[in-house]
């Protein structure tokens, strides 16, 4: 094995050398190779920024598609007229599907001993009485 060595002993001098001009022609040779890989065509002018905007467009028709997919069904309730319903219809329906005890009409009964504007307002009979007082219903046209 070799004696030990320091680095002091080591001569001083840079082993490598730069060629003539190398880097005064350098940004030059740069911009040639970039120039040629760059002309491929329209085609790739157009790719880069239609790549970068048809990214986030699938992702908003993703998200819409979703959203309109789990929205509830509106199922729109048919309008009847009742004013078209005629009375036979409406006395045969009652007769069918409404069925009265003697104990609902045992309610009606305790209903007509109660106060209902005082149950339903909060308001008692006088005070409804003398609010309405304000108001002449003469003047209201029909």
């Amino acid at each position: 094995m070799k004696k030990d060595f320091k680095l002091s002993d080591i001569p001083k001098r840079n082993p490598y050398q730069v060629p003539e001009g190398y880097f005064d022609r350098l940004p030059m040779q740069i911009m040639e190779r970039r120039g040629t890989e760059v002309q491929h065509g329209w085609q790739q002018v157009w790719w880069r920024p239609l790549r970068m905007a048809l990214a986030p467009l699938v992702l908003l028709l993703l998200f819409v598609g979703v959203y309109v997919a789990n929205l509830p069904e509106q199922t729109v309730a048919p309008i009847v007229n009742l004013a078209a319903v005629s009375d036979t219809d409406i006395v045969d329906y009652l007769s069918t599907y409404a069925t009265l005890d003697a104990t609902d009409f045992a309610e009606l009964n305790t209903l007509q001993g109660h106060e209902l504007p005082a149950d339903f307002l909060n308001v008692s009979a006088t005070a409804a009485e003398a609010e309405l007082e304000y108001y002449t219903l003469d003047d209201i046209d029909y």
